[in-house]
């Protein structure tokens, strides 16, 4: 049916002032390579968003164009992103800004549709029926945005939240704000308020802690559980952390003693902590199907890993630093990677005539038996600027041209004197300069490097295995006993290189004339060449 008011109204001077129009323009960057088109739809979003006289239903449509025309080279541009997520180099620096720039503009845009019909402007009556589309599309934008800054470990500013709170304030005035929704075709059935949740989330989560991939990968298991995220209006004991509309800052652990206000809103995990924790025992069984997955890309060990984090920080007691911090100044040189570490810390070989105790402690008949390899030429450490300290925890600085290497889950050593200690790099912050500065968690400084002999397990052990020759088959890894390290579930903890393993796996340190075995009992968290694993002694016999 024709719409009078649709007579008489005027179309802003803009090449994209109908749905029409904008299919023209978009259609000649078919054959543009992804980049290129979606810096240039980025650019066309965002002009839609800054200029007047559209009527909120017309704008609304050709956002909608817009975002259509641009979510294949989204796709394509973020595939190609994630296939290089470890470098940090230029041409991975304008995919990211890219991706920035695309999101950040549809969500201004789809956001300036919202305003437009808050104050009332032309075809506001037209656009109410698809109000909750445009606040949870605008917010979805707001976190994909947000996500790839963190996924370049770079910090949010101050206005990251101010948009989010404004549209969801809006979305509780007109009752949409728990209305189920469908915001893309062929997605499950979602809500303004899970859409600002997985936002809160991806905040609250440490991401900054994790590697890229995982980084993305939260974002996947999040988008799938928030609608199962407690929230209320009032202080709620099951909602521990909170979210303030007005102030339009970043949600935060809850402080039982702070005042009420009416316009905090409280949430926390819920449910979707249970059903995590359902998930992972069946990846750790191998339960879980393939379609539920949250993407080919990722393994087993990253989705349990990525579901464990996810409980801790989402949890009711998330955990807070332990140890203060020392400020100081100093050079600190520092190696990563299994085989640079493997040569410069003690080394227990086979044969030395040594003992290994169940607390890893080693016992020896003579000193020279347990020694710190010579540094292996062509492999020589990078000098970076130690910050503070504390007594298992490092915070350093990485000069410009260094640290090419560095992300979250990254195995490395820092030299303390004669000795080397071994840790995880924990956390990364980076600037938009290219600055950056690394948190360390320094899990043994007393580490030593052996061999593991892999005999199997109890119905299989390798030393069933006749080769063809009539010897036996064995494999071996080398591994890095921590004395001094937390244990896990109160199992002892070393780490080995990785590769395939099974748990319950025995295994044989090769540690001179007193042989010890171990049973592997638990994968505790998997790096890019390492692997940590909790394991018990086994008696002998």
């Amino acid at each position: 049916m024709f719409e009078l008011g649709k007579l008489f109204s005027h179309k802003p001077d803009h090449p994209m002032n109908s749905v029409e129009s904008a299919r023209r323009v978009l259609q000649q960057l078919e054959r543009t390579p992804a980049l290129a088109a979606l810096t240039e739809i980025a650019a066309w979003a965002d002009s839609v968003a800054g200029i007047d006289g559209f009527a909120c239903d017309d704008r609304f449509a050709i956002v909608v164009e817009i975002e259509t025309g641009g979510s294949r080279f989204a796709a394509a541009v973020l595939q190609d992103y994630l296939r290089h997520i470890h470098r940090r180099d230029q041409d991975q620096r304008k995919l990211f800004e890219s991706l920035h720039s695309y999101w950040s503009a549809l969500a201004a845009a789809y956001e300036r549709c919202v305003l437009d019909h808050q104050a009332g402007e032309a075809g506001a009556a037209r656009f109410t029926s698809h109000l909750a589309i445009a606040i949870a599309r605008a917010i979805r934008a707001c976190e994909r945005a947000e996500r790839m800054r963190q996924l370049r470990y770079i910090g949010s500013g101050a206005e990251l939240w101010e948009s989010p709170c404004r549209l969801f304030a809006y979305a509780e005035k007109t009752r949409l704000d728990h209305a189920a929704i469908v915001v893309y075709e062929n997605e499950l059935h979602s809500t303004i308020r899970a859409e600002l949740l997985r936002m809160a989330g991806m905040s609250l989560a440490a991401l900054h802690e994790l590697p890229p991939e995982q980084v993305e990968l939260a974002g996947r298991i999040l988008g799938r559980f928030v609608t199962s995220f407690s929230w209320s209006a009032q202080a709620l004991p099951n909602c521990n952390f909170v979210l303030d509309l007005a102030a339009a800052t970043p949600p935060r652990q809850r402080d039982p003693d702070e005042a009420l206000s009416p316009t905090k809103r409280y949430f926390g995990g819920g449910i979707a902590l249970t059903k995590l924790e359902e998930i992972e025992g069946l990846v750790e069984k191998n339960l879980l199907a393939e379609e539920a997955r949250f993407g080919a890309e990722f393994s087993p060990a990253q989705i349990v890993s990525v579901i464990r984090h996810l409980l801790i920080y989402l949890g009711p007691n998330p955990p807070q630093r332990r140890y203060a911090r020392t400020a100081v100044t100093a050079p600190v040189a520092i190696i990563h990677g299994f085989a640079a570490i493997s040569p410069r810390v003690k080394i227990l070989d086979a044969g030395s005539g040594a003992s290994i105790g169940d607390e890893l402690n080693v016992e020896q008949r003579q000193r020279s038996d347990m020694q710190l390899a010579a540094e292996t030429p062509g492999a020589e450490p990078e000098v970076w600027t130690l910050r503070d300290r504390s007594e298992w925890g490092l915070g350093v600085e990485i000069p410009q041209g260094l640290g090419a290497w560095a992300e979250p889950g990254v195995l490395c050593a820092v030299r303390d004197n004669d000795a080397w200690w071994v840790g995880i790099i924990r956390s990364v912050e980076a600037s938009d300069f290219g600055s950056m500065h690394c948190g360390l968690w320094i899990m043994s400084k007393r580490p030593i490097a052996t061999h593991l002999r892999v005999i199997g397990n109890e119905t299989d052990k390798a030393s069933n295995w006749e080769t063809t020759s009539g010897g036996f088959k064995y494999s071996y890894m080398r591994a890095l006993l921590l004395p001094d390290t937390v244990k896990a579930h109160d199992r002892p903890v070393l780490l080995i290189e990785r590769q395939a393993i099974w748990i319950g796996e025995l295994c044989e340190i090769m540690a001179g004339e007193h042989t010890r075995h171990i049973r592997l009992m638990e994968l505790i968290e998997e790096g890019a060449d390492y692997m940590r694993v909790g394991f018990a002694w086994v008696a002998p016999g």
